[in-house]
């Protein structure tokens, strides 16, 4: 006898499948987009900032003088030294090469630009030696006529600022001249006051590896 209350038979299921993982490789391609946009946003700020405000010229580093100095008689701090004047009294000087704080002469100084030469030579001409622009230097800078009443004695030391190998080869025939005191300060010009400062020690090369030598006065 057939039992009419069992329930009426249902149709299988298809059994559960797992969902497929996402492939590694389009993980790697949303990595890679997702790099390029960000190098492309910093690239764009970066133009954005370059054209708002662009980087400083050659012309914007110039040190300016102040033509009204006060009591403590500065005219410039962190002078380059192509941009020194002939008669320029330097406070704190050390050498040549180093940016100089330039004073008025009557104010407290060590050291100051006495001459600036040109040495003869073309610009295909060899270079003649560290020793050779070692004595035409030398024998340059103790040739500026100076100051009788300057008091000029052993404790006074000439720094002569010549060209080297490598910034001979660009060009580079300038020899600067300094005289300065290495433990005490003067309040004067060395130079005779008919010499009225205003050549310009400019150095074409405006390298470092120009070369610099000391000697007693």
């Amino acid at each position: 006898m057939v039992d009419k209350n069992l329930p009426e038979p249902q149709a299988a299921l298809p059994p559960l499948r797992p969902e497929p993982e996402k492939p590694k490789r389009q993980i790697g391609q949303w990595f890679l987009l997702a790099a390029a946009v960000i190098a492309l946003a910093a690239a764009v700020v970066f133009v954005v900032l370059r054209i708002i405000d662009p980087p400083p010229s050659p012309e914007a580093n110039n040190v300016q003088r102040n033509e009204a100095p006060g009591l403590d008689g500065v005219i410039a701090e962190g002078m380059p030294p192509e941009q020194l004047v002939l008669g320029d009294c330097l406070r704190g000087f050390t050498t040549p090469l180093d940016p100089q704080t330039v004073v008025t002469c009557d104010s407290s100084h060590n050291a100051q630009l006495i001459g600036t030469f040109e040495l003869e030579g073309a610009p295909e001409a060899p270079y003649p030696g560290a020793d050779e622009l070692l004595t035409q230097s030398e024998d340059l800078c103790k040739s500026v006529s100076l100051d009788p009443s300057a008091g000029i004695d052993s404790t006074w030391t000439y720094h002569f600022s010549r060209p080297s190998k490598a910034t001979w080869e660009k060009g580079d025939r300038l020899v600067s001249c300094f005289l300065s005191l290495t433990d005490s300060n003067v309040r004067s010009s060395l130079l005779p006051a008919s010499d009225e400062p205003g050549s310009s020690a400019s150095n074409p090369s405006e390298d470092k590896t120009r070369e610099t030598e000391n000697a007693n006065a």
